[in-house]
């Protein structure tokens, strides 16, 4: 049992891998607390196989995993600062395409820096629906929250970052 355990997962984090790096590089914008994390992930999932009933995707499953290290992480940091604009910029231009980087790069990493500026659900939601392209009801299920929940933060999160944009208060 182990040994198919063991498969099973591996074969999860080579599926997985680069969208749960994703999120947690999004939420924390630290690349070597996401590697860390990203294994951590991978390892709980391991250590709670049992637990998981299949009543979500494992992509669910896993975000949700990693959902609560970042959450941990973050209440670990809470008093310091997430990143330095150096270290974050050199995240940013290893994990997006080159060209894109090359034509967007200052709003890229404005936009970066303003997510990071967040309440941490405005960047939990921010992050898996508009990067991680998750549904609604896919976030509902990894946050533990009603769709309705998760569509209000949205809305609130990008008037937030709207406002920081100096685009003001209008809809999206």
């Amino acid at each position: 049992m182990n040994k198919d355990r063991e498969e099973l997962v591996m074969d999860w984090y080579e599926l997985h891998y680069d969208d749960i790096y994703r999120f947690i590089l999004f939420m924390l914008g630290d690349k070597q607390y996401c590697e860390d994390l990203v294994h951590d992930t991978f390892v709980r999932a391991f250590t709670a196989f049992d637990g998981f009933e299949n009543r979500s995707t494992v992509k669910t499953w896993l975000f949700s995993i990693a959902k609560y290290l970042v959450i941990d992480e973050i209440r670990k940091r809470k008093r310091k600062r997430f990143f330095s604009a150096v270290g974050f910029s050199e995240e940013i231009a290893s994990s997006f395409d080159v060209e894109q980087l090359i034509e967007n790069r200052e709003m890229i990493l404005l936009q970066m820096q303003n997510i990071q500026k967040l309440k941490p659900n405005y960047r939990l939601v921010l992050t898996l629906i508009k990067i991680e392209e998750c549904t609604t009801k896919e976030v509902a299920e990894i946050l533990d929250w009603s769709e309705v929940k998760v569509r209000k933060t949205l809305s609130r999160a990008l008037h937030s970052l709207r406002k920081m944009n100096g685009i003001g208060g209008g809809q999206s």
